[in-house]
């Protein structure tokens, strides 16, 4: 865990603070009101999830998926971090908001292949 750990940390550490740096009101919200804090970093997570890629795969039978098929045998390599930019689930996904309130995010990933540090 130390290891696997180590580096996706100290890089969110630094994203984060440079997103809250180049968005100087929401910045000032947390500083005004640090209770804010545990809802600015999972939403830090999502607008910035680092550990976006999951190991590859290969269709065991034909698919298809958003109107695209994918044939069996084919590989692919999921973007797992699109999903914390969902519309559907996330109400104007590009933007940085740390009052949305919304943790649904998979930014450690989903299910049985979440990361094991994420309560760290």
């Amino acid at each position: 865990l130390l290891i696997a750990g180590h580096e996706t940390t100290s890089h969110m550490i630094s994203l984060g603070v440079t997103a809250l740096l180049e968005r100087p009101d929401q910045l000032a919200a947390l500083q005004n009101d640090l209770t804010l804090l545990p809802e600015a970093v999972e939403e830090l997570l999502r607008y910035l999830s680092i550990a976006d890629y999951v190991p590859s795969r290969v269709a065991l039978e034909d698919v298809v998926i958003g109107g695209t098929v994918i044939r069996a045998g084919e590989g692919v390599v999921p973007l797992l971090a699109a999903a914390d930019w969902d519309p559907k689930v996330f109400d104007n996904p590009g933007t940085l908001d740390i009052h949305r309130g919304n943790r649904r995010h998979v930014a450690f990933g989903y299910g049985v292949h979440q990361c094991l540090g994420q309560n760290l």
